[in-house]
């Protein structure tokens, strides 16, 4: 299986301490287009495969406990270094694009996992059984439609959009991959940012010593419901930092057009359901933010997902003459002259690929959704894996509103399916996961391709990987959901699965008439008028969609790059020296903080695994009381800030000097 020479790079590709700008051809990749090298070996699939089963276990419980799950690119990329390190002390060594394969591997069980547990685990919440074969097929359809529709869309989002679209996970892999690569320096700088990270979320989530999440709801005169917070985790900060001030600042700005203005209107105009009517005022905003709000975030995603693929319909039209082409016998991508870090499986593959699911959700047995399903599954499939490949690119995978993407497909396909008298519930939860499973996985792969973009690997080769991956994750999907729910019952406290509940709960609203239809055309006029003024539509929805305590943390990550900067702009020479050097320390380490805290993750995911200390809450809680813990809280996040700062800035070089 091997695409590589036969001896293996076991030593760092010479390629400067950073990359160099080449016109009209974005950075110059790690691994020259020219030189080949070790790639997707036999080896790398084996190890990818083994963590793809443990990232897919890990996620599945994290989503279902707590709503989010964590990236696995860098985790795998982390302990795939280790496992290859391991195995060249015995002479077999590998090169960095045998990581990268497992890197991609991996991280599509973690992006299958959360496509399955945001929707195939709402069926639970309709008294319906777990289809162990049901979940498998599904998932390997949905996976595949999210890598084949990818393909098509890659140089456009990748390549020409390389600078507009940062893909912060993406970009922070191949950091990793880099540094640890190229030696010392590299090293000890990821090792910071992890040591930092990982502590920080120990004391946090395994010992509840100080609380990251810290939020507030007030009233100023007689209008009410007000809030503002902030879940300051370091690898949001770092995610922050890397997508910069600018996208930051658009996501940022729709949380507080959500927060500080949709909610408070709401709140005070008496909408709050009436469950939450005697509770506190942070409680009442998270209610009117979960039954309305999200609806808005939906309306406008749907209206700038369909405005992404108007803008990108050159690609896609080019994309559809090639296949077109090569269907007919030319070549008309030119192929056999492609530099290797251009090709992707062939256009035919992906035209076929589509045909052939789009039928077999029609005609195998376990999906169900019937012809009019099957139809909607693949346009909304290839819709929402345009809108989802390009939101990672802005605010990363730990932030992508997979769920937000089922939510609109809920809609259309409940709206439309009723129409011609289906009453079923399940069947549009169904026709959901396909979509949810494609969106979460071309969001992945799209993060997997980048860190190939940076390397130079091949994408061809990243693609193959994905499959082989997605397919591995699907068969074991299903005997996972249904292990945990015979274990604890979806639904119940250990996993209360929230988003699948949701699902299940929309899927009916729509069948018996109570979606908040009001809600979503609020967002998609909202939509529009970003539209008319040219600006981003997407990062202002996800900002929307997505819980405050998402958005500010990011927004401080960008605003401490903003500040670092100006600061270093001031004091930099004209040949830039300060500021590729405080670029280049300022995203190691925050890859490092992202390394960190899904390392941390997944230790807290095993501790909770194997029933090891607390059975709620924090495994080992040092029992402070919560005013403690916020006080605590604060000081932690000042100190992230400081320690995180200081080491960007260590060791700058001295411009004066002669």
């Amino acid at each position: 299986m091997s695409h590589g020479p036969s001896e293996e790079q076991t030593e760092p590709i010479d390629s400067g301490t950073a990359r160099e700008q080449v016109p009209d051809d974005g950075p110059s990749p790690y691994v020259p287009a020219g030189k080949s090298v070790a790639e997707l070996t036999i080896k790398a699939v084996v190890i990818g495969l083994a963590l793809n089963v443990v990232m897919l276990t890990a996620n599945m419980y994290l989503g279902m406990r707590s709503g989010m799950t964590i990236s696995a690119s860098i985790p795998a990329a982390v302990i795939s270094m280790g496992v290859f390190y391991g195995l060249r002390q015995v002479g077999v060594g590998g090169t960095i694009l045998e990581n990268n394969i497992v890197q991609t591997m991996t991280s599509a069980g973690e992006a299958l996992a959360a496509g399955v547990i945001f929707t195939i685990a709402g069926i639970t919440y309709l008294d319906q059984p777990i289809d162990i074969a049901g979940t498998a097929s599904v998932g390997i359809l949905g996976g595949l439609l999210g890598v084949l529709f990818m393909i098509p869309m890659r140089r456009y989002l990748i390549v020409d959009k390389h600078e507009e679209l940062p893909y912060p996970e993406g970009t922070a892999c191949a950091d990793v991959l880099e540094a640890g690569n190229r030696g010392e320096e590299g090293v000890k700088l990821i090792s910071v940012g992890f040591l930092v990270s990982f502590l920080y979320m120990w004391l946090a989530n395994g010992m509840a010593a100080f609380k990251t999440t810290i939020q507030t709801a007030f009233s100023a005169g007689e209008t009410e419901g007000f809030a503002i917070g902030g879940d300051f985790t370091p690898a949001l900060v770092g995610v922050g930092y890397i997508i910069g001030p600018r996208i930051a600042g658009y996501v940022f700005g729709g949380g507080l057009i959500a927060w500080m203005m949709l909610i408070p209107l709401l709140v005070t105009g008496g909408f709050v359901p009436e469950s939450a009517a005697d509770a506190s005022l942070m409680t009442q905003a998270d209610d009117v933010w979960d039954n309305y709000i999200r609806y808005v975030g939906a309306g406008s995603m749907i209206v700038g997902g369909f405005y992404a693929i108007v803008s990108m319909r050159g690609t896609i039209l080019d994309a559809l003459r090639t296949a077109a082409a090569e269907l007919g016998g030319s070549d008309a991508s030119g192929s056999g002259t492609e530099k290797r870090t251009q090709r992707d499986l062939p256009m035919k593959v992906v035209v076929i690929g589509a045909v052939l699911i789009a039928l077999a959700l029609v005609a195998v047995p376990q999906v169900q959704v019937g012809l009019l399903g099957g139809f909607i599954a693949v346009i909304a499939a290839f819709l929402f894996v345009a809108v989802s490949a390009y939101l990672v690119g802005v605010v990363g995978s730990s932030s992508n509103p997979v769920s937000g993407m089922a939510v609109a497909t809920v809609l259309i396909a409940a709206l439309l399916m009723k129409s011609t008298g289906v009453t079923d519930p399940v069947v549009v939860l169904v026709t959901a996961s396909v979509v949810a499973i494609a969106a979460a996985v071309a969001g992945d792969t799209s993060q997997d391709l980048k860190t190939g973009y940076l390397l130079g690997a091949t994408p061809r080769n990243q693609q193959i990987a994905q499959v082989i991956g997605i397919s591995l994750s699907a068969l074991f999907a299903g005997w996972v959901l249904y292990f945990f729910h015979e274990a604890y019952g979806i639904g119940g406290e250990t996993i209360p699965a929230p988003q699948a509940g949701m699902m299940a709960l929309l899927s009916e609203g729509v069948l018996t008439g109570t979606a908040q239809w009001g809600m979503i055309l609020i967002g998609a006029v909202f939509a529009f008028v970003l539209i008319l003024m040219n600006v981003p539509v997407l990062p202002f929805a996800v900002g929307i969609y997505l819980p405050i305590t998402l958005a500010t943390p990011i927004f401080l990550g960008g605003l401490l790059r903003g500040a670092i900067d100006k600061y270093v702009a001031r004091k930099d020479d004209e040949d830039g020296t300060l500021e590729e050097h405080t670029t280049y320390r300022g995203r190691i380490i925050a890859a490092g903080l992202i390394t960190g805290e899904a390392i941390m993750g997944i230790v807290i995911g095993a501790l909770y695994i194997t029933g090891t200390g607390a059975s709620d809450g924090a495994p080992f809680p040092i029992g402070l009381d919560g005013g403690t813990q916020t006080v605590l809280g604060i000081v932690a996040v000042v100190a992230l800030v400081g320690i995180f700062t200081v080491s960007v800035l260590r060791n700058m070089p001295d411009t004066n000097a002669t």
